[in-house]
């Protein structure tokens, strides 16, 4: 007994406390769930506790918690990809183009708030950067482009293609919002901005919690997919980043979207407008 106590790091009187409950059932082993966590785990090994519950909610209409799907990984020793931490800079605020967001990334339709940056993608041959636009009602990516270059044309085609998508009418009521990089501040970025009756918004410097949609984005791609691939190369970054970017937008759940993908959510609420 004393050896069984100390393999499951409890105390005796602890142990007989247990068997006197009569062994609480919301605790015991179930093999039906454990098969469930597994298979999905198995599926996709970039799928942590919640993409793991949401997925087994959308399949089997099993409706687990994040902590039972937790106790379970930990029994099968398996664990989400854990992301990399940022780190903080002080604030200085932008003397020309407000905050016009000041942290409040919620609206009531697409096309009306936009989040916009540029990040890098370490490959085995060198640097390639990313520019992405994703709206923040269905949080879908709009529009991107790479390049091996962080330049104004790397901004502007992915703005471009961004603004094509997108009915006049509505760019009235969009609002932009990026950080204080050169590309955001420079006087053609704004001029097409101006030209196309979007407004700007941007951060206050250095504090990427201002543009945390799109930064929250950037650290999934890298954490699910650009981090995994061990052979990555300038020559097939675009097509690994497209592919991410179809499970991203189509078959990725998210719990503030009513656990859908972002396009499974537009697709829902249009439906729901002609109803």
């Amino acid at each position: 007994m004393q050896l069984l106590c100390k393999t499951l790091g409890c105390s005796r009187s602890g142990y007989y406390d247990w068997i006197a409950l009569g062994r609480p059932q919301h605790k015991a082993f179930d093999k039906s769930i454990n098969d469930l966590i597994t298979e999905m785990y198995q599926i996709d090994d970039r799928w942590g506790i919640r993409q793991i519950r949401m997925q087994i909610k959308t399949v089997y209409g099993l409706c687990l918690t994040n902590a039972t799907v937790y106790r379970y990984m930990r029994i099968n020793g398996v664990q989400s990809i854990v992301r990399r931490k940022t780190h903080a800079y002080p604030k200085v605020n932008h003397h020309d183009i407000p905050n016009l967001l000041q942290r409040n990334f919620t609206t009531d339709a697409s096309n009306k708030k936009w989040s916009i940056d540029i990040t890098y993608l370490f490959c085995r041959d060198g640097l390639s950067y990313l520019c992405a636009i994703k709206d923040m009602y269905d949080k879908s990516i709009v529009s991107w482009k790479t390049s091996k270059f962080i330049d104004h044309f790397l901004v502007m085609n992915t703005l471009d293609q961004a603004i094509d998508s997108v009915p006049i009418k509505q760019r009235q009521e969009l609002i932009l919002h990026s950080d204080q990089g050169w590309h955001f501040t420079h006087p053609a970025y704004r001029k097409r901005l101006l030209d196309n009756h979007i407004t700007q918004s941007i951060s206050s410097r250095g504090s990427s919690v201002d543009n945390c949609p799109i930064e929250s984005f950037f650290s999934a791609l890298k954490t699910e997919c650009i981090y995994l691939h061990k052979n990555l190369y300038m020559n097939n970054i675009e097509a690994i980043v497209k592919e991410y970017m179809f499970y991203y937008n189509n078959q990725r759940l998210q719990e503030k979207i009513k656990e859908l993908a972002p396009f499974q959510f537009r697709k829902q609420v249009l439906s729901a407008l002609f109803i």
